[in-house]
């Protein structure tokens, strides 16, 4: 069965492809390509969260997938607040929206 698995770091996307037995799980792939997991570190198949127990099936796309640097409530509340200074270009568009090509 071939499987490609890819580990997303800070330095960027590593990808192994590997031919591996029927009836491993995630997990077991993982190991079989020499990572392991850390403690807040989760695994999905083709960009949809999976749990490591799940059995693995063949031209899957395993990706480790790296903690959450940011809760995405506190990024949203962010980018709005950077949204809406004065100096933003993009606040004062046509009929008041701050969509606009500049």
């Amino acid at each position: 069965m071939h499987i490609l698995v890819t580990r997303l770091d800070r330095d960027g996307v590593r990808v192994k492809k590997l031919e591996v037995e029927d009836g491993l799980s995630l997990e077991q792939v993982v190991a079989e390509a020499g990572w392991t997991l850390g403690n807040n570190q989760r695994l999905a198949v083709w960009n949809v969260l999976a749990d490591p127990e799940t059995q693995a099936r063949e031209g899957d796309r395993i990706e480790i997938l790296p903690e959450l640097t940011v809760d995405p409530m506190t990024a949203r509340r962010l980018r709005e607040e950077k949204n809406q200074k004065p100096e933003n270009q993009l606040i004062h568009g046509r009929n008041g929206g701050k969509h606009r090509l500049l």
